[in-house]
C-alpha cells in the first residue's frame, strides 16, 4: 500500500542521511566465505594459466620455448591486435625479456595477469574456436 511505501522511502532516506557521514565499513565474512572466494580465484588461475600455455605453444612455431617478434606479432594478428617491432621491444623490457629472444611462457602469463596485457580466455576463444 502507498502508505507502507512511502514509511519505507522515509526510512530509507534518514538511512542514507545518517551514513553520508560514516565511513564504509567491510562487511564480515565467514571463514566459508573466505575459502570458497580462494578456491575460485585458485580455479581461475589455473584455467588462466592452461589457456596461456595453450596460446603459447601454438605460437611458438619454432619451438625454442620464446615467442620472438614474429611469434608474437603473429599472436596479436589473430586475436585483432597488431604488434609494432617498437612495442614489442617496449614489451619485454617491461618484462624484463631480451627482445632478441623474446617472451617465454611464464612471461606470457605475466602478461595476461599481472600486467594486463591482454585477456588469455578472450584470446584462448578467438584462437582455438
Amino acid at each position: 500500500d502507498m502508505e507502507s511505501e512511502d514509511r519505507a522511502m522515509d526510512a530509507l532516506a534518514a538511512a542514507i542521511s545518517e551514513s553520508e557521514g560514516a565511513q564504509f565499513v567491510e562487511p564480515e565474512v565467514t571463514r566459508e566465505q573466505q575459502v570458497i572466494a580462494e578456491v575460485a580465484r585458485r580455479r581461475d588461475a589455473a584455467e588462466t594459466k592452461r589457456k596461456s600455455d595453450a596460446i603459447f605453444d601454438r605460437f611458438d612455431a619454432d619451438g625454442d620455448g620464446y615467442l620472438n617478434f614474429d611469434e608474437l606479432r603473429a599472436l596479436g594478428l589473430a586475436t585483432g591486435g597488431e604488434l609494432p617491432h617498437p612495442a614489442f621491444v617496449a614489451i619485454c623490457e617491461e618484462l624484463g625479456a631480451a627482445p632478441h629472444r623474446g617472451v617465454t611462457k611464464s612471461l606470457l602469463l605475466t602478461m595476461y595477469t599481472d600486467a594486463g596485457l591482454g585477456d588469455a580466455h578472450r584470446d584462448y576463444n578467438l584462437i582455438f574456436s
